[in-house]
């Protein structure tokens, strides 16, 4: 009986204990969260944080475009023809249209959506987080899509002997995954609220704008599950861009605060932003067959082969723009945001390594493909819509 009660009391003391350390947590973090910006009152007001809550639409597109061109040789001792040839491929989805909540405090929130209508893709989920004040912001996002792929291959040209234009459907679910990490610096962080247009606690008295550093690291991979277009198995790229831009907050109609009660203030901002960035580390890899076929059409081998080239920079581009209301307690918000990200292994550094796939006729004295070259386009936009109460 004694080392029941002694147990129960030692339990019970551990567990205030971490009581104890997690509230200390907590008002550490309300601390943090509750901490006025360093600002210039005459152009940002800070709104106190509250706890707030908010009902979500959102409509959204992602998609990956790849061209290769080629040249189909058939060449013998006997003769040698060429022809000119190439596949386009596009996996992507139809608008997806989400609702749901979102819930938080002060700058900190979390929510949840789900699709409604027709399923924009056969399988689809995406996932982020962020983190971000007037000074700064970062945010990791994840999209993963399975979906048919049509490809569309052309052979020749019209008019030619040799001319075929197809278009086809995979057989097979090709999946798409893409992984972003973001990050911007606001250098005029002290007269322009970059978070006003999607936070609640930020309100932009006066039209105000200022320069901006942009990042962005980019991981993404199609995986064709088939030969798509009788060409690759797969693409997938690597890509570090630095930029920067501009952002600025127009301030359509603002009413200040009256007696201290922020259920008087009443503001429309509208804000554009646009940061051209540069893919500095630029890596793009391929997977392909090449195979040995007989002069029966018999595969004698075939090998998976994997092929990677670093390219030069090239220019993207990440760009939105929003428009909120705030209006007392309640706020709105629209969001349009663009990310469009290029890559081509036509601007390799080392292009002569790049491995084209392939097949190898008996008889044949060269290559029956060569001189492949790839270009792609990976792109998501979205559209948000927010209503937001502050309790």
């Amino acid at each position: 009986m004694k080392k029941t009660i002694l147990l129960t009391i030692l339990l019970f003391s551990v567990f205030l204990c971490h009581a104890q350390r997690l509230g200390n947590y907590i008002e550490k973090g309300k601390a943090f969260i509750d901490k006025p910006e360093n600002i210039d009152t005459t152009r940002i007001y800070q709104l106190p944080a509250r706890f707030c809550f908010a009902i979500v639409s959102k409509a959204q597109m992602v998609g990956f475009f790849a061209y290769s061109d080629f040249n189909l040789n058939f060449v013998t001792e006997d003769i040698g023809i060429r022809i000119p040839a190439e596949a386009t491929s596009y996996l992507g989805e139809r608008l997806c249209k989400k609702v749901g909540f979102e819930a938080g405090y002060g700058s900190v929130s979390f929510g949840y959506s789900v699709e409604i209508g027709q399923k924009s893709a056969k399988y689809k989920r995406s996932l982020s987080f962020g983190l971000s004040n007037l000074r700064w912001g970062a945010r990791i996002s994840y999209n993963g899509l399975s979906n048919y792929i049509v490809s569309n291959i052309t052979v020749g040209k019209p008019g030619d002997i040799i001319y075929l234009d197809t278009i086809e459907q995979s057989d097979g679910l090709g999946k798409l995954r893409s992984l972003t990490l973001d990050g911007y610096y606001v250098f005029n962080s002290k007269r322009f609220g970059y978070t006003a247009t999607n936070t609640i606690n930020v309100v932009q008295k006066h039209t105000s704008g200022s320069f901006m550093l942009a990042g962005r690291f980019l991981w993404s991979d199609l995986d064709t599950k088939e030969d798509m277009g009788g060409l690759f198995e797969s693409y997938g790229t690597i890509q570090f861009a630095l930029g920067g831009g501009y952002s600025a907050n127009i301030v359509l109609w603002n009413r200040n605060i009256v007696n201290n009660d922020d259920r008087t203030i009443r503001n429309i901002t509208w804000n554009i932003t646009a940061m051209p960035v540069i893919s500095f580390v630029n890596y793009m890899q391929t997977r392909a067959y090449v195979e040995h076929v007989d002069e029966q059409d018999n595969i004698i081998s075939s090998e998976l082969k994997k092929s990677g080239v670093w390219c030069y920079p090239s220019a993207n581009l990440i760009g939105s723009t929003a428009l909120s209301l705030t209006w007392g307690r309640f706020y709105f918000t629209s969001q349009f945001k663009l990310n469009i990200f290029y890559f081509s292994s036509q601007g390799a550094m080392n292009k002569n390594k790049f491995s084209a796939p392939n097949l190898h006729y008996e008889g044949f004295t060269e290559d029956i493909i060569s001189d492949v070259k790839v270009h792609g386009i990976l792109y998501n936009w979205s559209f948000v819509g927010k209503l937001f109460y502050r309790f």
